[in-house]
């Protein structure tokens, strides 16, 4: 029989609500004839207990939360021959929503339990992983603000805030990126670089095609100022985001991006770090093993 382990982030909820929830979810893989060992983690315990499963030799570890909670799991058995299921509960749910993988609990474990492994692209800048993508700039400092304030003030409240104050400040950066050959230097008040490029559609900008493409998503936001910042996004409602002469993207195997300081703060799928510069991005195809419903490979390949 697999061993399954099952990380749930319980960071934001109560201690009755988590134990709760790993009821459910123990309780969902007996019905689908699996054993697992629910285990409630608390932030930076995430990646430590996943470490702990793979080097015990679990065959599947299920990371249940939002991406972040995701990617921390993710980011301990890339390469390695471990399965990552995903139970979707966070409020964005992209890498799920990517991949097919249900929203619902009984679905996602089902998928977990008799789905299919698919090989999926994973991201990396100076040796750190990322699932969804990686950015510095105006989104960075925004994710930092809300990492600070979110205990105390709650998630939305400290999202709204933290884009107040971020769009109050207008930072910007000066930077090179590197790739394909070719080399761009400008101001930019954001740089985002994705796992697997972009839809850019209205209404749905991060949604990808496929995350097998072995491609990076590169962008860069031109530096108009403030109100070129929200021209954008009330362009981005209407209209591809491509067809903004403010924007502008590309995709590549991998990128190397330098700036003036020599650290800089860097989002990775939400949570911020301050990395040495330059930093190095790579694409790393096939790089992460997940377990998805078999009717999802139009969401693989397509």
């Amino acid at each position: 029989m697999r061993k399954i382990g099952v990380i749930i982030n319980s960071t934001a909820g109560s201690a009755v609500a988590d134990r709760e929830v790993a009821n459910q979810i123990g309780a969902a893989f007996e019905r689908n004839g699996a054993q697992a060992r629910v285990e409630l983690a608390i932030g930076k315990e995430v990646p430590v207990i996943a470490r702990a499963m793979r080097d015990e030799g679990y065959h599947c570890i299920v990371a249940a939360g939002g991406d972040g909670t995701i990617s921390a799991v993710a980011s301990q058995i890339v390469g390695q021959d471990v399965a990552l299921g995903v139970l979707p509960l966070g409020t964005l749910n992209h890498f799920a929503h990517d991949l097919g993988i249900p929203v619902d609990l009984e679905e996602a474990v089902s998928a977990i339990c008799s789905g299919e492994v698919k090989a999926v692209d994973v991201g990396s800048v100076n040796e750190r992983y990322f699932i969804n993508n990686s950015s510095l700039g105006l989104y960075a400092d925004q994710a930092r603000l809300r990492q600070v304030w979110r205990a105390r003030i709650g998630r939305w409240l400290a999202l709204i805030l933290a884009s107040i104050v971020t769009l109050t400040r207008y930072r910007f950066l000066r930077v090179t990126a590197s790739f394909n050959g070719k080399t761009i230097s400008r101001r930019c008040p954001l740089v985002l670089v994705s796992n697997n490029e972009y839809k850019l559609e209205p209404g749905n900008l991060t949604g990808r095609k496929r995350m097998d493409g072995g491609a990076l998503g590169i962008y860069l936001l031109r530096d108009e100022g403030r109100l070129g910042l929200l021209r954008i996004a009330w362009h981005s409602l209407w209209f591809k985001l491509e067809e903004a002469e403010s924007f502008e993207n590309d995709t590549a195997g991998s990128v190397i991006i330098s700036t003036r300081q020599k650290r800089i703060r860097v989002a990775l799928d939400g949570e911020v770090w301050k990395l040495d510069a330059p930093l190095r991005y790579l694409s790393m195809p096939g790089g992460l093993r997940v377990m998805t419903p078999k009717a999802a490979d139009e969401n693989i390949t397509s």
